[in-house]
């Protein structure tokens, strides 16, 4: 049997990060973390979240658009905040950790005990658009937009929660928001594989918000407040 983590929208939230690595090095050992993108930008701590995130060898890493835009701005229009926000996390993430990210994939597959793995933050052919289950599109639509031969798909992006099961042979799977919501919840999922048995947990864990909220303050976050008002 393995045991792999599933993780979202982690949002340089450190606090969050850090009450998850402590329940999964004594608690809930597990193998991989699985990150489906979006774990920069908007949270007030993107060097530390990176450093983690890039550095311990159980996660396994794509790009969501929150990556993805801090090299290409023509993909959306930003409101003159959003950009100073981008340029401040360009500056503290520095040349090198900049280049180490600009070479995650958008997508990856992965093989875990004979389960195929699909990993991306959103839809095959875009990371910035919803899912379109979310698009008033129905669950057929959705199911099929992702034709690879997967057994799972790992989807991010919306951060709502999300476990379609046995529909067209894929099971789609979002734990939803890791380090973005005002319920101080870190959300994500365990997944117990062997072999032809799959057992997935939905699991939260409490941490800290207003230790985000200081830190917004205190590093003098640009667009803090906004962000503080809407996600925290």
């Amino acid at each position: 049997m393995e045991r792999i983590a599933v993780v979202a929208d982690i949002h340089a939230n450190i606090h969050a990060l850090q009450v998850f690595m402590d329940h999964i090095n004594k608690e809930c050992e597990v193998s991989k973390i699985l990150n489906v993108g979006d774990f920069l930008q908007i949270g007030p701590n993107p060097v530390e979240v990176f450093d983690i995130v890039m550095n311990d060898k159980r996660f396994l890493n794509i790009m969501g658009n929150n990556e993805h835009v801090l090299f290409n701005r023509e993909l959306m229009k930003f409101p003159k905040e959003e950009v100073e926000h981008q340029d401040w996390v360009i500056h503290k993430l520095g040349e090198e950790r900049m280049d180490k990210l600009e070479k995650l994939p958008f997508k990856r597959i992965i093989n875990i005990k004979n389960k195929k793995i699909l990993m991306l933050h959103s839809r095959i052919n875009s990371i910035i658009e919803f899912p379109l289950l979310y698009e008033k599109k129905s669950l057929e639509e959705f199911i099929d937009d992702y034709d690879e031969n997967v057994d799972y798909v790992l989807i991010g992006h919306t951060h709502l929660p999300l476990y379609a099961t046995n529909w067209s042979s894929k099971n789609i799977l979002n734990p939803g928001a890791f380090g973005c919501g005002k319920d101080g919840i870190v959300k994500f999922i365990i997944m117990e594989i062997d072999n032809e048995l799959v057992n997935i947990t939905y699991k939260q864990l409490r941490y800290d918000k207003q230790k985000v909220i200081d830190d917004f303050k205190m590093n003098n976050v640009p667009y803090g407040e906004k962000f503080c008002e809407i996600f925290y």
